[in-house]
């Protein structure tokens, strides 16, 4: 794929102006970002009732935007027992698994890695504490992506930082036996990682890559949750944020095609000034449109851009609101490029989210 965007000040003025008032204008040609067009893109999706936002997702990638990179659906959670719940149509789940379902990913995408999630550490511990549990989990995912001709798996465990040492170890354990399983049968295991600018005790991503990871996906996002109380939230991935963020895990892993960075594409609400633990995140773009403020009108949206992320941010009734997009993507992506980094991923799909300019 190829991106566009605007590059200067002045050639961003003349856009705005020409919409806003459908005059014929003549503006300077549009320079072309850092080299994105040899990024591979990859997306995730997640299952929800008839009539839920995300079930859009499918029509989203229909338009192949990640022809040649990778669908990642979320197919198992991870029961509080650490047994695991395959989450399929047949429970009345978009996005669920289903043999109709794959072989619609497989027309339109290169690589496919469900996903398996587990959001608390109480959820993550009863898994991976447990070598039966760890054995029959490994032995479900491997026979799944294998019948079904799938790449391989995407292991999203979350709430790392409440985790122990001894969590830690587990979960790396767990890891090299879903590898070595997966690598068996010529499948691959990507893995989702917490941003991070520095080392941290309870994860690190080297160690984390060594047990047969062949794809660490760092998750650059949700830096409005760390905003100090009573200050203006900060944007969802501020670039300055993100750069420290994808030079530090370049640090620990450097081979370019075993590294993801993971770029939002949702929205959020909180109160102003920020309370961190009242933010509302991940709000789709159908939701964020009735969100009381918001305006279609491009010299209003480029008013509200922020500058240290492209992101568009205004407040309401005492609430701010902060969307990403098109525009944002493509400035974070070109910030990735600059950078280096050769594999983004974007959460989510679905909710009409926005996506890159093509």
């Amino acid at each position: 794929m190829r991106f566009r965007r605007i590059s200067t000040a002045a050639a961003a003025a003349c856009a705005v102006t020409a919409l806003a008032t459908g005059i014929a204008v003549s503006c300077p040609t549009p320079s072309r970002p850092a080299d994105v067009s040899a990024i591979q893109l990859q997306a995730w999706l997640y299952p929800g009732s008839p009539g839920d936002s995300q079930c859009t997702a499918p029509a989203e990638y229909s338009d192949d935007r990640v022809k040649s990179g990778a669908l990642k659906p979320e197919y198992w959670a991870v029961n509080s027992d650490g047994t695991l719940k395959l989450e399929t149509t047949a429970d009345g789940l978009c996005n669920g698994y289903s043999p109709a379902n794959v072989r619609d990913l497989k027309k339109h995408s290169a690589f496919q890695y469900p996903t398996a999630s587990a959001m608390t550490t109480g959820d993550v511990r009863a898994l991976v504490s447990s070598s039966t549990k760890r054995s029959k989990a490994v032995s479900q995912l491997t026979t799944l992506v294998v019948n079904a001709g799938l790449s391989g798996v995407d292991v999203d465990f979350e709430d790392y930082w409440s985790w122990s040492t001894a969590d830690f170890a587990n979960y790396k354990t767990f890891l090299r036996q879903l590898a070595s399983s997966l690598h068996a049968h010529g499948k691959r295991l990507q893995v989702d990682a917490p941003a991070m600018t520095e080392d941290a005790p309870w994860y690190d991503y080297a160690q984390v890559s060594a047990a047969g990871v062949d794809e660490l996906a760092i998750m650059a996002y949700d830096d409005q949750y760390d905003t100090p109380a009573g200050t203006r939230c900060l944007p969802i991935t501020p670039f300055n944020w993100l750069k420290k963020v994808a030079g530090y895990a370049k640090s620990k892993v450097p081979d370019p095609s075993r590294l993801v960075i993971g770029l939002p594409s949702y929205g959020y609400s909180a109160p102003a000034p920020c309370d961190p633990n009242a933010v509302t995140g991940n709000i789709q773009f159908s939701v964020m449109q009735q969100s009381p403020g918001f305006s279609r009108d491009p010299a209003t949206v480029e008013r509200r851009r922020d500058p240290s992320s492209g992101e568009i941010r205004w407040t309401s009734g005492g609430v701010l609101y902060d969307y990403v997009d098109g525009t944002a993507m493509d400035r974070k992506l070109a910030v990735l490029a600059d950078l280096g980094v050769t594999k983004v991923s974007v959460w989510s799909l679905g909710g009409g989210n926005p996506w890159f300019r093509r």
